[in-house]
């Protein structure tokens, strides 16, 4: 029956999300998903938004909702974002972004520039949407090399579009510096060349951190954001910022692809901005996530002194590096079946098979509780030691 398959959907594979998830058990400390913390999540708070919504309006067919535009305005001046309303497009979540503007953007044969690691959902968004990827060299500790990328952009044939998260990147966990971000939005408008900028940790910062690219190019930078790390990921809401006549087609787009969907979320998530204090809401996120960032941190330097790292700034990720002569992906099997902990392999962040990525991991110390981070850490050692290739 397989034959009946579309030849993208044939080809396709279970992410190494979906295997993560499938392998989380109750006594295994994960550090595998960047998944928001559970007791995080302000149960009461919607409990108390919901009182007004229980009418049959807030259950019907509706346009995207006008109210929740107008708060994510507000919202993106704290990063220093000034946008109208009508240049908001809502989406169901920041998945659903990348993909509507993978379509709007790119015709056949195209190419799309990326970090030499990247976000696994973007992997599968442009597999399925037959795109072509053209990895940029990628410094582990400041992120993509823009001049290897201006050398992209001057050829020929130009990528469409460049794809990249300058906060608290996923995976490499990296912000990119003031100069990178002056320099990225310069050779957009130079090369008239769109940049899609995913922002789904840019408000969990740990200290003071530059703007998004959008304040950089307004124009020029297309800008992705999510309420699934700063409130719950099952609401299901994102939204796009960028010029109006993209917004546009991506509404046809989107009609297309669902109709109308998730606007009682946007319902939600409105009566929860509007009846509570958000600023103390992020106050208190960044507090806790710090704390699991600083415990992770001084655990590693502990118990695997031979580990390579970068302390995030923000979002909830870790990339390390280990020793050369060890493969992350036998170590992954490894550790969980040993020492009962799990990670991510770097080379899930990679379309194709990357040596530089094999001795590499991604550890997230936003879901694990934080009195069993420090154990994780010790077990992850422990299993660094006791693999076969460590002592060859």
């Amino acid at each position: 029956m397989i034959e009946i398959l579309s030849s993208p959907v044939k080809n396709l594979n279970t992410s190494v999300i979906q295997d993560a998830l499938q392998n989380i058990s109750s006594d295994v400390i994960s550090f595998s998903l960047g998944m928001p913390a559970d007791n995080l999540f302000p149960i009461l708070n919607f409990k108390e938004a919901t009182y007004d919504l229980w009418r049959p309006s807030s259950f019907q067919y509706c346009s995207p909702l006008m109210e929740l535009k107008y708060q994510i305005q507000k919202l993106m001046q704290q990063r220093g974002v000034s946008c109208t309303s009508s240049q908001i497009f809502l989406t169901n979540g920041a998945q659903q972004a990348i993909q509507l503007l993978c379509k709007a953007l790119i015709d056949k044969d195209e190419t799309v520039a990326t970090d030499a690691a990247i976000y696994p959902g973007f992997i599968q968004a442009a597999q399925l949407s037959g795109i072509p990827l053209t990895m940029t060299s990628t410094s582990f500790s400041d992120g993509m090399d823009v001049d290897s990328l201006e050398a992209l952009c001057q050829k020929p044939k130009k990528p469409k579009f460049i794809y990249t998260m300058s906060e608290g990147h996923n995976p490499l966990g990296i912000s990119l510096s003031n100069e990178k971000r002056l320099k990225l939005g310069e050779m957009a408008q130079t090369y008239q060349i769109p940049i899609i900028e995913d922002d789904a940790y840019g408000f969990l910062n740990y200290q003071q951190v530059e703007s998004p690219l959008k304040a950089y190019n307004s124009d020029w930078v297309f800008y992705i954001g999510s309420f699934s790390k700063i409130l719950a990921p099952t609401t299901r809401v994102g939204w796009i910022i960028a010029p109006e006549f993209l917004i546009d087609k991506l509404a046809i787009l989107k009609e297309g692809n669902d109709i109308n969907t998730t606007t009682f979320s946007q319902r939600l998530i409105s009566a929860f901005l509007d009846k509570n204090d958000f600023s103390a809401h992020l106050s208190l996120l960044r507090e806790i996530y710090q704390e699991k960032r600083d415990k992770m941190v001084n655990a590693l330097n502990k118990y695997i002194p031979e580990i390579k790292f970068i302390i995030p700034s923000s979002g909830f990720l870790i990339w390390a590096q280990l020793p050369k002569k060890i493969d992350a992906n036998q170590l992954f099997w490894h550790a969980l079946k040993n020492e009962k902990v799990s990670f991510l392999p770097g080379t899930a962040f990679s379309p194709f098979s990357e040596n530089t990525l094999a001795h590499c991991l991604r550890l997230s110390f936003s879901y694990c509780p934080l009195e069993l981070i420090e154990t994780g850490v010790k077990r992850l050692a422990n299993a660094i030691q006791s693999y076969p290739f460590n002592s060859e």
